[in-house]
């Protein structure tokens, strides 16, 4: 039921919906709490319904759920750049089909290099050393030790922490370059680019949120501000991004918007 004139771009939101329910399964399952020992290493305390199967589990969950999270974001960089280069090069909606494959391939592979930083994560973590769970407070709970100060781990850390910076930079260039180019297009079209910039514009904040996210953990790290408010609040801003994402398409676009006020 998806218009003619959002068949391109309804490849990008097929991707985000695939990747937004793998990423809200995963972490609804895992539930993690992030303590910090301050001698070099997190531990990732699981609360969610994995704990009644196995560790590996929670653990295979908790770098699925970090891993897809920093997935959206590029692809939500992709969507601001195809519709800059849908106004840019002028392309008419009768090469719907060619460019249909096209955006098909490019969010395909964007799928491939997120296995690798997936995998290094989910061998990055190890059991947690009785003492420290007994220094804690953690007797009693499923948890995994991720020492920070490995190599690998150096990496996977900036990586998660410097991706979202950098592709909000790259967003609010292209975003900008995107509003002067539906300024100057045509008054048939400029209606249909404008609703798609506004949903983008929106999704915008989620990587916003998760930053600030990244700002608390760096102070819980430092040890410079520990509470439980800081050790929860990374996941669970994670955990918003792939639930109001799909939501924003779908109040922000107005043929999806009908549909869903049709079946009211």
């Amino acid at each position: 039921r998806t218009p003619k004139h959002l068949k391109t771009y309804s490849v990008f939101l097929l991707n985000n919906a695939i990747i937004d329910v793998l990423s809200a399964t995963a972490s609804a399952l895992g539930t993690v709490r992030v303590v910090q020992d301050h001698e070099g290493s997190m531990i990732f305390v699981f609360l969610g319904p994995c704990t009644f199967v196995s560790e590996l589990l929670c653990r295979f969950c908790q770098s699925l759920h970090i891993n897809l999270v920093q997935h959206s974001t590029v692809v939500l960089l992709l969507s601001f750049c195809f519709r800059l280069y849908i106004l840019a090069y002028l392309i008419f909606w009768c090469d719907i089909c060619d460019h249909f494959i096209r955006v098909s391939r490019s969010t395909k592979n964007t799928n491939v290099p997120n296995l690798f930083p997936q995998v290094a994560y989910y061998f990055e973590e190890a059991d947690v050393h009785p003492a420290t769970m007994n220094k804690l407070n953690l007797n009693g709970y499923v948890a995994s030790n991720y020492n920070m100060t490995t190599v690998r781990a150096m990496m996977l850390d900036t990586l998660i922490c410097s991706l979202p910076a950098i592709v909000m930079t790259l967003i609010f260039i292209v975003r900008f370059k995107l509003l002067k180019k539906i300024e100057k297009a045509k008054p048939n079209e400029k209606q249909l680019h404008v609703s798609i910039a506004r949903a983008l514009t929106f999704q915008l904040l989620l990587p916003c949120g998760q930053s600030a996210a990244v700002v608390f953990w760096g102070l819980d790290v430092l040890n410079v501000w520990s509470s439980e408010f800081s050790e929860r609040i990374i996941m669970v801003t994670c955990s918003v991004f792939s639930l109001a994402s799909p939501l924003i398409n779908f109040f922000v676009l107005p043929p999806y918007r009908s549909i869903i006020l049709r079946s009211r």
